[in-house]
């Protein structure tokens, strides 16, 4: 079921809730053909509901079909336009992006304490003094998402997020900007962020 669908500067943006079934899904994606052999080899229900609602999404996002294959280094891409897209999920949610011409980073998470456990894996010692407060932990899950949607940009140069990405501190409130750095380049990127009781999602455009 669509949530939501936006446009952000050029790019358009869809938030997709998964209430369907997997049969359900399969008969709104039309091509779905063309993903029958990877489908059959996915193992679990929630992955194929993930992978059957994304195809989905982007679809009405593109208002057309289009063919969603993955690079060698794991990134999807369009096999069969020049459009750059992303895709993100978690839990029931599903994100997706669409660029005609830069490439696109987004990220979805549902609110959860696990960051509590694992924020020193991916924030650099200034930036836990930057964001760790003790008891909210609303800037930690979203600098994560934050580095999660710069990876999906930059790729295998931005691996180690504690090292290769740097979040400046900001303000949190429902929606507002967020500026990160490449370090190893020193380029600035400036992403958008949405924080509600459902999700935290956060996207970025390279331009």
């Amino acid at each position: 079921m669509i949530h939501n669908t936006f446009q952000y500067k050029n790019a358009s943006i869809l938030i997709w809730e998964i209430t369907e079934a997997i049969d359900e899904l399969k008969a709104l994606l039309i091509n779905f053909s063309v993903y029958e052999p990877e489908f059959s080899a996915l193992k679990t229900d929630k992955r194929k509901l993930e992978f059957l609602t994304a195809r989905v999404a982007f679809n009405v996002l593109a208002a057309k079909e289009i063919i969603v294959k993955y690079n060698p280094e794991g990134k999807p891409i369009c096999f069969d336009t020049d459009l750059n897209i992303s895709i993100s999920h978690s839990g029931k949610w599903i994100a997706v992006m669409l660029h005609p011409t830069y490439a696109v980073g987004i990220d979805i998470e549902m609110p959860t304490n696990k960051f509590e456990k694992v924020y020193k894996r991916f924030l650099s010692n200034a930036e836990q003094l930057r964001f760790y407060s003790g008891d909210d932990f609303r800037k930690i899950q979203l600098a994560w998402s934050t580095k999660e949607a710069l990876y999906k940009i930059i790729g295998a140069e931005a691996v180690n997020f504690d090292k290769q990405l740097e979040i400046l501190d900001f303000e949190i409130l429902s929606s507002g900007v967020i500026y990160g750095f490449h370090t190893p380049t020193a380029k600035r990127y400036e992403l958008e962020y949405q924080q509600n009781e459902l999700f935290n999602l956060v996207y970025c455009i390279a331009n």
